[in-house]
C-alpha cells in the first residue's frame, strides 16, 4: 500500500536570523536521503529565493546551458534531467560559504510525477507514494526527534 510521508528535521534559528538549522547541527541526512531518491528520478527542480544570489550564480555557473531558468516572482526556478554532475554537485556541495543549506527546495520528478519534495532549505520533506522499505530506510538515516506524519 501507497502512502504519503511528511516530516520535518527538528530545527532551531539563531537570533538574529529566520533560516533553520538542524538540532543536530549538521545535514548528514540529506546525502543518504537524496542518494536514495535520485535512483527512481529523471528530472530535478531547484528553487532559490532571489536574493540568494551567490547560489543562484553558481547553478548559472555551473550549469545554464543544462537547465532551464525561471524567474517566478522572488523566487529563480532551476529544472532539467538529473546527470552525474548535476547529482554530484547536489550531494557533495549542499552548503554555502558559510555552512547553510543551498536550496531552499528541492523536487525531484520521475516523468513528470513527485517522488521527492526538499523545503525550508533540507529541513522539510514530503515523499509522495512512499513505500514502507522506504519508510525504514528514512527513519534509519534522520535525527530521531524528527517529526512524522503519514497519511
Amino acid at each position: 500500500m501507497c502512502n504519503n510521508l511528511a516530516f520535518n528535521i527538528p530545527t532551531y534559528t539563531d537570533d538574529d536570523s529566520t533560516f533553520p538549522k538542524p538540532d543536530i547541527g549538521n545535514y548528514d541526512y540529506w546525502t543518504a536521503l537524496l542518494e536514495h531518491f535520485l535512483t527512481s528520478s529523471n528530472t530535478i527542480e531547484i528553487h532559490c529565493w532571489n536574493e540568494e544570489i551567490e547560489t543562484i550564480s553558481e547553478i548559472k555557473s555551473l550549469y545554464k546551458n543544462e537547465l532551464e531558468i525561471v524567474e517566478e516572482g522572488n523566487l529563480t526556478i532551476f529544472s532539467g534531467q538529473i546527470h552525474s554532475t548535476l547529482s554530484d554537485y547536489l550531494l557533495n556541495n549542499y552548503l554555502n560559504k558559510i555552512g547553510e543549506f543551498k536550496w531552499f527546495t528541492v523536487n525531484l520528478v520521475k516523468d513528470m510525477v513527485s517522488v521527492f519534495h526538499s523545503g525550508h532549505w533540507g529541513t522539510e520533506f514530503f515523499v509522495p507514494n512512499v513505500l514502507k522499505r522506504d519508510v525504514a530506510f528514512i527513519m534509519s538515516v534522520i535525527p530521531d526527534e524528527t517529526s512524522f506524519h503519514q497519511s
